[in-house]
C-alpha cells in the first residue's frame, strides 16, 4: 500500500512540475506579445503623425491650398499628448539612472557634499 501512495504522490509531483513549466511558458508568451502588441501601436502612431505631418506640409506648399481648415489647436495638443507618453515612459530608466550613480558615489567614499572623504 505504501509503495502505491508513493508512486501517486511521485506522479502527482511530476504533473505539478509539467503545469508550473507550462504556465512559466504561457506567461513568458503572454510579455511577449503584449510588448509586440504595444510596440505595433507605437508604430501605427507614428505612423499616423508622420503621414499627417507629411500631408501638412504638402498642402503648405500648395499656394492654392485654404491654410484656414487646418485644425492647428488640436495638432498641437496631439503632439503634446504624444510628448507626455513619451517622457511617462523615459522616467522610470532615468530615475534608475540616478540611483545607480548615487550609489557609484557612496561606493567611492564621496559624501553628501559630492567630494571624496581622506
Amino acid at each position: 500500500m505504501g509503495v502505491l501512495k508513493d508512486l501517486k504522490i511521485a506522479d502527482l509531483e511530476k504533473e505539478l512540475r509539467a503545469t508550473k513549466d507550462d504556465t512559466a511558458k504561457m506567461l513568458i508568451r503572454f510579455d511577449y506579445e503584449t510588448q509586440e502588441i504595444t510596440q505595433d501601436a507605437k508604430v501605427s502612431a507614428a505612423v499616423a503623425m508622420y503621414k499627417i505631418q507629411l500631408q501638412m506640409a504638402t498642402e503648405a506648399h500648395d499656394p492654392a491650398f485654404d491654410k484656414s481648415t487646418w485644425d492647428v489647436e488640436g495638432w498641437k495638443a496631439r503632439l503634446a499628448e504624444l510628448e507626455d507618453d513619451e517622457e511617462a515612459e523615459e522616467s522610470p530608466m532615468l530615475e534608475g539612472g540616478d540611483a545607480g550613480k548615487d550609489q557609484a558615489r557612496e561606493a567611492s567614499g564621496a559624501g553628501e557634499g559630492g567630494a571624496a572623504k581622506d
